[in-house]
C-alpha cells in the first residue's frame, strides 16, 4: 500500500483526477448560483427553471454516456502510440456526438408542447417554456465540449476541460447577473436570460476546447490532414458500442435517485427536503470518487496500450485505496457536521435532524458509492462495460428501490428506509463490480 510503486500510481492517479473533480465542483457551484440568482425572482421562476433542466439534464446523460466511449478507446491507442487511430477516433467521435446532439435537440424540440400534459400548473410551463427551448438549443455546444473533452482526457490531459469549466461557468455567473436582472443596460430577461446565459458558458466551453487542440500545433499529429469528408463506420460503432451502456448505466443511476425523491415525497415534504439536503451535502464527497474513476478510466485505458499490464493491475488497485481512504475520512465528517450542515440550508429543526439521520447512512453507503463508482472506471478503461451495465440495473432498480419502499412503506421506517435501501443496493454493487473487475483483470495476458 506505500510501496514506491504504489506510491507512484497514487500521484499519477491524483495529477489526472484532481482537474476533473475542479471542474465538477465548478459545475455544482454554477447551478446552485443559477439557483439562488433565479429563486430571487420567485419561486415559480425557479420551479420552472427546475422543470426545464431536469429535462435538459436526461439528454445531456445519454449524449455524455456515449461521448464516454471515446476516452477508453483514445486511451488504449495513445498507449500503443498508434496516433493515426487517435485521428480516426478524434474525427468520428466528435462528428457522431455533434450529429447526436443535433438529433436530440429535434427531439426535446419536438416534446415541447407535451410541457402542458406532466401536471404542473401553466404559470410554471409559461416561464418554463423559453427556458426549455434555449436549453435544448445548448445540447449542440454541449455535445462539442463533451465529445473534445473525452478526446484530450483519453490522451491524458485532463486539464483543458478544467481551465475550460471553470472558465466559463465564471462567465455563466457573471450572465446571469446581466440578463437575469437586466443590470449594466441590459434587457431583464430574468429566467429566459439564465437559459441564454447557460447557452452561451457551454458554447463557450466547446469552442476553447475545439480551438485548444485544433490550434495548437502540439496537437498536429492528430489533426493535420483529417479528411472531413470522409467517415468509418468502424470506429463510430466502436464508440457507440462502448458507449451506450454507459449511458444506459449513468441513467440507471440518476433515475433511481429521482424516484426515490418521489418516494420521499409521498412520506412528507419535509422527509423530500431533507433528502435533497444530504444527497446536495453528500455530492460534494462523491466527486472525488468520481474524479478518481475518470483517472483511472484514462491510466488503465493507457497502460493497456502500453502492454504494462503488471503497473496496470498496481494502478487498478492503487485507485480503490485512494477512494476507500477519501471516502472513509468524508464519513467521518459527515458523522461530525451531520446537524451543522443542514443548518446551513434550512432553519426547521425537523428537517435538520431527519438530514443529519440521512447524513449518517450516507456516511456508510458513500464507502460503497466510491468503490462501485471506481470500479466501472477501471472496467471502462478496460472496455468492459455490458456487464457492470447490468450490474448496475439489478443493485438499483431490482434491489434498492424496491427494498427502500418496503423498509419505509411496509417497516415504517420512514425517510431513513429509502436510503437504507439505497445502502444495501451499493453494497452490492460495490462488490460485484470489484468481482468482475478482478475477473477482467484474470483475463487480461500477462496478469
Amino acid at each position: 500500500m506505500l510501496s514506491k510503486e504504489y506510491l507512484k500510481n497514487y500521484r499519477i492517479n491524483f495529477r489526472l483526477a484532481y482537474p476533473i473533480m475542479l471542474g465538477q465542483v465548478g459545475h455544482i457551484l454554477t447551478g446552485i448560483a443559477d439557483n439562488i440568482m433565479v429563486g430571487h425572482i420567485s419561486s415559480e421562476h425557479l420551479a420552472a427553471g427546475s422543470l426545464g433542466h431536469s429535462i435538459y439534464i436526461i439528454f445531456f446523460i445519454i449524449g455524455l454516456g456515449l461521448a464516454t466511449g471515446i476516452t477508453p478507446l483514445v486511451g488504449i491507442a495513445y498507449g500503443e502510440k498508434n496516433h493515426k487511430e487517435c485521428s480516426h477516433y478524434l474525427k468520428n467521435g466528435l462528428v457522431s456526438i455533434m450529429f447526436t446532439g443535433l438529433v436530440m435537440t429535434v427531439l426535446m424540440l419536438l416534446m415541447a408542447p407535451l410541457l402542458h400534459y406532466i401536471g404542473q400548473s401553466e404559470s410554471v410551463i409559461s416561464l418554463a417554456y423559453p427556458y426549455y427551448i434555449i436549453s435544448s438549443l445548448s445540447l449542440i455546444p454541449s455535445m462539442l465540449f463533451t465529445a473534445m473533452k473525452q478526446f484530450t482526457e483519453g490522451i491524458a490531459l485532463t486539464k483543458p476541460a478544467m481551465t475550460a469549466s471553470i472558465l466559463f461557468n465564471l462567465v455563466n455567473v457573471f450572465l446571469n447577473y446581466l440578463l437575469i436582472y437586466g443590470n449594466y443596460g441590459f434587457p431583464r430577461l430574468e429566467l429566459e436570460g439564465a437559459a441564454w446565459a447557460s447557452f452561451i458558458a457551454r458554447a463557450g466551453m466547446g469552442i476553447y476546447l475545439l480551438i485548444y487542440v485544433f490550434g495548437n500545433r502540439k496537437f498536429n499529429i492528430y489533426t493535420k490532414g483529417i479528411n472531413w469528408k470522409r467517415y468509418s463506420y468502424l470506429h463510430i460503432s466502436r464508440i457507440f458500442k462502448l458507449g451506450l451502456p454507459i449511458s444506459v448505466q449513468f441513467l440507471l443511476e440518476v433515475a433511481a435517485f429521482s424516484a426515490g425523491a418521489l418516494l420521499m415525497g409521498m412520506i412528507s415534504p419535509q422527509a423530500l427536503a431533507s433528502h435533497q439536503i444530504a444527497i446536495s451535502i453528500a455530492t460534494f464527497t462523491y466527486l472525488a470518487a468520481s474524479g478518481i474513476a475518470s483517472a483511472v478510466t484514462i491510466r488503465l485505458s493507457n497502460l493497456l496500450g502500453e502492454g504494462k499490464y503488471d503497473e496496470l493491475k498496481n494502478s487498478g488497485y492503487s485507485s480503490f485505496i485512494m477512494v476507500l481512504f477519501w471516502m472513509g475520512f468524508s464519513a467521518l465528517l459527515l458523522i461530525s457536521l451531520r446537524h451543522i450542515l443542514p443548518s446551513l440550508f434550512v432553519s426547521e429543526q425537523d428537517v435538520i435532524e431527519l438530514s443529519a439521520n440521512l447524513l449518517i447512512i450516507a456516511a456508510f453507503f458513500q464507502i460503497f458509492d466510491g468503490t462501485q463508482v471506481t470500479a466501472m472506471g477501471a472496467l471502462r478503461g478496460l472496455k468492459d462495460v455490458r456487464i457492470p451495465a447490468m450490474i448496475g440495473l439489478f443493485s438499483y432498480w431490482i434491489l434498492a428501490l424496491p427494498l427502500g419502499y418496503v423498509f419505509a412503506f411496509v417497516f415504517n421506517l420512514g425517510a431513513e428506509g429509502i436510503w437504507y435501501g439505497y445502502l444495501v443496493g451499493l453494497i452490492l454493487a460495490a462488490l460485484l463490480l470489484y468481482i468482475r473487475f478482478l475477473k477482467v483483470l484474470k483475463n487480461i495476458r500477462h496478469i
